[in-house]
């Protein structure tokens, strides 16, 4: 998806889960750049860490928000879709 696509996908979010959301989605990149083997659970626990800790809000509550922004971009792709 584009940077276009991802920006209007998650236009109705609050500003700052939208920058949690592209906080972990450079961490998550990072960690594939860095040729980490994809574990799902270790990698998810380490981004959300991080992005507790640079924004000051619970692990939980980040993976929260990511997983919130993840559903805003499906439904905003599969509406772009249907068009």
């Amino acid at each position: 998806m584009s940077d276009a696509n991802v920006k209007n996908g998650l236009e109705s979010l609050p500003e700052v889960e939208r920058e949690v959301y592209y906080f972990m989605e450079k961490e998550y990149e990072l960690l594939e750049q860095a040729g980490e083997k994809y574990d799902e659970a270790e990698n998810d626990t380490y981004v959300e860490k991080k992005a507790s800790k640079a924004f000051d809000i619970s692990e939980e509550e980040a993976g929260n928000i990511y997983a919130r922004a993840e559903s805003q971009l499906r439904r905003h792709h599969l509406y772009q879709a249907s068009e």
